[in-house]
C-alpha cells in the first residue's frame, strides 16, 4: 500500500475538523474545551480504514488503479477515489463482519465524515451519475453472489462449481468499476477504454480469490460464505485442482478480451499502457494464488 494515499486520505480530517470548528463557533460553543475531543474521534476512525488497508485486510481498489495508470492518473481526483474505496469497505465490513457496538459507532462516524468529504469533491453531474451506477451495481453483485453461492453448494461437478466461480469473480470485480472510471475522466474518448474496465475486473477477480484464500480462517471463524469456504465444505473436491481449474478460466476470459491486441507492440502507447500493466499485475496475483493454493494443499493433508 502506497503511504502517499494514506497520507491523503488521513489529511482529509482536517477538512472535517475546520468544518466542526466553524459549526462550534456558530452555537456559541466553546471549542477550546471540545475541539480536542474531536481530533481524537475523527483520528481514530479515520486510522480504522488505514490500518486495515496497510495490514490488507482491506484492498485499496485506488492503489491498483494507479498502478495500472501511473503517470497517466489524474491526481486531483485521487481523494475522490479513496473517499469512495473507504465507504464501499466500511459497508463491507457492517454487513458481513460481527462487529461490537464500539467499532458500528466508529464506522458510522467515518462514513459519515468520509460521505462530507466526497460531496465536496463531486466536480460534476458525471460523477455523481458514476457513484448511483455503481451502488446499483454493488446492489447487483450481492444478490447474485447469494444465487451463485447457493448453485455452487449444491453443484457436486468440480468443472461446473469452477465455471460457477469464475462467473461470480467476474461479477464480484465490478466493485472496481468506479475507481476506473474515475482514472479514465480525462480520457473518455480511448478507444480501449472498456477494455482497460474488463480487463481490470479480471485483475480484481483474481485479487479477490486470493484474499479469499488468504482469509479463510477468519471466514470460517466468523460464517462468512465465500466460493473458497463453501468448496473446502465438500470433502471430494480437490482444492488444487480447483483453483487450477478457476484461473484457467480467468486465463481465457483474458485471452479473449485481447484477441486481437499486441500488448507488447503497443504497450508504449498511452491507451495501451493501463492494459499492459493490469495484465501484468494479473500474472502476479495468479502467481500468488498458485502459491497460497500450494500452501491449503499441505495444511489440508
Amino acid at each position: 500500500m502506497d503511504k502517499k494515499l494514506i497520507s491523503i486520505y488521513q489529511k482529509t480530517t482536517k477538512e472535517n475538523l475546520r468544518n466542526i470548528d466553524s459549526i462550534l463557533k456558530s452555537i456559541g460553543i466553546r471549542k477550546k474545551d471540545i475541539l480536542p475531543t474531536y481530533r481524537k474521534i475523527l483520528d481514530l476512525s479515520a486510522g480504522k480504514i488505514t490500518n486495515k488497508w496497510l495490514s490488507e485486510e482491506k484492498y485499496c481498489r485506488t492503489y491498483f488503479v494507479k498502478k495500472a495508470f501511473r503517470n497517466l492518473y489524474p491526481e486531483k481526483h485521487t481523494k475522490l477515489s479513496l473517499t469512495i474505496d473507504a465507504m464501499v469497505n466500511i459497508l463491507d465490513d457492517l454487513l458481513d463482519e460481527s462487529l461490537k457496538e464500539k467499532e458500528k459507532e466508529i464506522y458510522v462516524i467515518e462514513f459519515l465524515r468520509v460521505f462530507s468529504i466526497y460531496n465536496k469533491e463531486v466536480f460534476s453531474k458525471d460523477i455523481s451519475q458514476m457513484l448511483s451506477d455503481y451502488l446499483e451495481k454493488l446492489i447487483t453483485l450481492a444478490v447474485a453472489e447469494k444465487v451463485y453461492q447457493k448453485q455452487i453448494s449444491l453443484e457436486k461437478n468440480i468443472k461446473t462449481i469452477a465455471n460457477k466461480s469464475a462467473e461470480l469473480l467476474i461479477c464480484r470485480g465490478m466493485d472496481i468499476d468506479i475507481f476506473v472510471s474515475i482514472a479514465l475522466l480525462k480520457y473518455k474518448k480511448w478507444k480501449t477504454a472498456d477494455l482497460i474496465k474488463k480487463i481490470a475486473r479480471i485483475f480484481r477477480a483474481i485479487d479477490i480469490l486470493k484474499k479469499d484464500i488468504k482469509d479463510i480462517k477468519h471466514d470460517k471463524e466468523n460464517k462468512i460464505k465465500t466460493i473458497i469456504t463453501l468448496l473446502l465444505e465438500k470433502k471430494r473436491i480437490d482444492f488444487s485442482q480447483y483453483i487450477s481449474l478457476l484461473l484457467d478460466l480467468l486465463t481465457e476470459k483474458i485471452e479473449q478480451e485481447l484477441e486481437g491486441y499486441d500488448l507488447s507492440a503497443h504497450k508504449s502507447h498511452p491507451q495501451f499502457q493501463p492494459v499492459y500493466n493490469f495484465y501484468r499485475l494479473i500474472e502476479q496475483e495468479k502467481k500468488e494464488v498458485n502459491n497460497l493454493s500450494q500452501k491449503q494443499k499441505i495444511v489440508s493433508l
